[in-house]
Protein backbone atom coordinates (compact mmCIF):
# COMPACT_ATOMS: atom_id res chain seq x y z
CA UNK A 1 0.00 0.00 0.00
CA UNK A 2 2.71 2.31 0.34
CA UNK A 3 4.19 1.52 -3.04
CA UNK A 4 7.39 0.78 -1.90
CA UNK A 5 7.10 -2.91 -3.31
CA UNK A 6 5.16 -4.55 -5.81
CA UNK A 7 3.97 -8.14 -6.01
CA UNK A 8 2.66 -9.99 -8.22
CA UNK A 9 1.59 -13.83 -7.49
CA UNK A 10 1.79 -16.16 -10.34
CA UNK A 11 -0.88 -19.46 -9.45
CA UNK A 12 -1.58 -23.02 -11.43
CA UNK A 13 -4.32 -24.44 -9.77
CA UNK A 14 -6.11 -27.79 -10.69
CA UNK A 15 -9.85 -27.60 -10.84
CA UNK A 16 -11.77 -30.33 -9.73
CA UNK A 17 -11.58 -31.66 -13.85
CA UNK A 18 -8.44 -32.35 -13.58
CA UNK A 19 -7.48 -29.03 -16.04
CA UNK A 20 -5.68 -26.30 -14.26
CA UNK A 21 -5.99 -22.66 -14.48
CA UNK A 22 -3.03 -19.99 -13.47
CA UNK A 23 -3.09 -16.38 -13.74
CA UNK A 24 -1.07 -13.66 -12.82
CA UNK A 25 -2.74 -11.11 -10.14
CA UNK A 26 -1.51 -7.92 -8.85
CA UNK A 27 -1.58 -8.28 -5.47
CA UNK A 28 -2.22 -4.87 -4.74
CA UNK A 29 -4.48 -3.88 -7.00
CA UNK A 30 -6.40 -6.72 -5.88
CA UNK A 31 -6.26 -5.76 -1.77
CA UNK A 32 -7.45 -2.68 -2.79
CA UNK A 33 -9.96 -4.41 -4.75
CA UNK A 34 -11.47 -5.99 -2.04
CA UNK A 35 -11.12 -3.42 0.65
CA UNK A 36 -13.09 -1.24 -1.19
CA UNK A 37 -15.87 -4.49 -1.29
CA UNK A 38 -15.90 -4.21 -5.00
CA UNK A 39 -18.47 -7.01 -6.98
CA UNK A 40 -16.17 -10.15 -7.97
CA UNK A 41 -13.33 -9.41 -6.05
CA UNK A 42 -11.16 -11.39 -4.14
CA UNK A 43 -12.13 -12.12 -0.79
CA UNK A 44 -8.39 -12.19 0.70
CA UNK A 45 -9.45 -12.22 4.50
CA UNK A 46 -11.12 -15.89 3.54
CA UNK A 47 -8.09 -16.71 1.72
CA UNK A 48 -5.56 -15.89 4.76
CA UNK A 49 -8.36 -17.31 6.98
CA UNK A 50 -8.29 -20.92 4.56
CA UNK A 51 -11.67 -20.83 3.66
CA UNK A 52 -11.37 -20.76 0.07
CA UNK A 53 -8.61 -21.24 -2.02
CA UNK A 54 -6.85 -18.14 -4.47
CA UNK A 55 -8.13 -18.44 -7.50
CA UNK A 56 -6.83 -16.67 -10.65
CA UNK A 57 -10.17 -14.67 -12.41
CA UNK A 58 -10.34 -13.30 -16.28
CA UNK A 59 -10.21 -9.61 -15.04
CA UNK A 60 -5.93 -10.28 -13.24
CA UNK A 61 -3.06 -9.53 -15.23
CA UNK A 62 -3.10 -12.41 -16.92
CA UNK A 63 -5.42 -15.73 -17.12
CA UNK A 64 -4.93 -19.09 -18.61
CA UNK A 65 -7.91 -21.60 -19.02
CA UNK A 66 -5.46 -24.89 -19.79
CA UNK A 67 -8.78 -26.96 -20.98
CA UNK A 68 -10.36 -24.27 -23.16
CA UNK A 69 -6.98 -22.40 -24.29
CA UNK A 70 -8.83 -19.12 -23.39
CA UNK A 71 -6.41 -16.18 -22.53
CA UNK A 72 -7.18 -13.12 -20.86
CA UNK A 73 -4.79 -9.81 -20.24
CA UNK A 74 -5.50 -7.09 -18.31
CA UNK A 75 -3.92 -3.53 -17.27
CA UNK A 76 -4.36 -2.90 -14.00
CA UNK A 77 -3.84 0.33 -11.38
CA UNK A 78 -0.01 -0.66 -11.24
CA UNK A 79 1.15 -2.37 -14.44
CA UNK A 80 0.50 -2.76 -18.32
CA UNK A 81 0.98 -6.15 -20.12
CA UNK A 82 3.66 -6.29 -22.84
CA UNK A 83 4.61 -8.47 -25.12
CA UNK A 84 8.38 -8.73 -26.10
CA UNK A 85 8.23 -11.39 -28.59
CA UNK A 86 6.79 -14.42 -27.20
CA UNK A 87 7.63 -13.36 -23.80
CA UNK A 88 5.44 -12.01 -21.57
CA UNK A 89 6.24 -8.84 -19.30
CA UNK A 90 4.60 -6.58 -17.11
CA UNK A 91 5.47 -2.88 -16.76
CA UNK A 92 5.10 -1.27 -13.68
CA UNK A 93 3.39 2.03 -13.70
CA UNK A 94 5.26 4.03 -11.13
CA UNK A 95 8.99 3.88 -12.41
CA UNK A 96 8.18 1.93 -15.98
CA UNK A 97 10.25 -0.82 -15.46
CA UNK A 98 9.58 -3.76 -16.60
CA UNK A 99 8.93 -7.23 -14.80
CA UNK A 100 10.04 -10.06 -16.92
CA UNK A 101 7.80 -13.62 -16.13
CA UNK A 102 10.27 -16.02 -17.61
CA UNK A 103 13.15 -17.35 -15.49
CA UNK A 104 15.57 -16.46 -18.78
CA UNK A 105 18.37 -14.34 -18.59
CA UNK A 106 17.42 -10.82 -20.12
CA UNK A 107 17.89 -7.01 -19.96
CA UNK A 108 15.31 -6.50 -17.45
CA UNK A 109 15.66 -9.90 -14.69
CA UNK A 110 17.43 -7.58 -11.96
CA UNK A 111 13.99 -5.81 -12.28
CA UNK A 112 12.54 -8.28 -9.82
CA UNK A 113 13.04 -11.00 -7.33
CA UNK A 114 11.45 -14.40 -8.37
CA UNK A 115 10.16 -16.93 -5.36
CA UNK A 116 9.01 -19.95 -6.51
CA UNK A 117 6.84 -21.87 -3.89
CA UNK A 118 5.79 -25.55 -4.60
CA UNK A 119 2.38 -26.09 -2.58
CA UNK A 120 0.24 -28.96 -1.96
CA UNK A 121 -2.69 -26.98 -2.17
CA UNK A 122 -1.93 -24.66 -5.12
CA UNK A 123 0.77 -26.94 -7.29
CA UNK A 124 2.73 -24.27 -8.60
CA UNK A 125 2.91 -20.75 -6.86
CA UNK A 126 5.69 -18.23 -7.79
CA UNK A 127 5.84 -14.60 -6.02
CA UNK A 128 7.59 -11.47 -8.28
CA UNK A 129 8.76 -8.75 -6.12
CA UNK A 130 9.84 -5.18 -7.84
CA UNK A 131 11.29 -2.79 -5.24
CA UNK A 132 9.79 0.31 -6.93
CA UNK A 133 12.96 2.96 -8.01
CA UNK A 134 10.48 5.91 -6.77
CA UNK A 135 7.27 6.84 -5.31
CA UNK A 136 4.26 7.17 -7.20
Amino acid sequence: MQKKLSTIIFVQLRQRTGFDISGYIDYEDSLRLNSLQMIGCTNWQAIFEGRILLRPKHTDLSFYDWHSGSVYFNNTSNYDVMHMGISLLFKYKGDLKFIPVSVADGPFKENVKRTAILSPLYGMVVLYDHIVRKAT
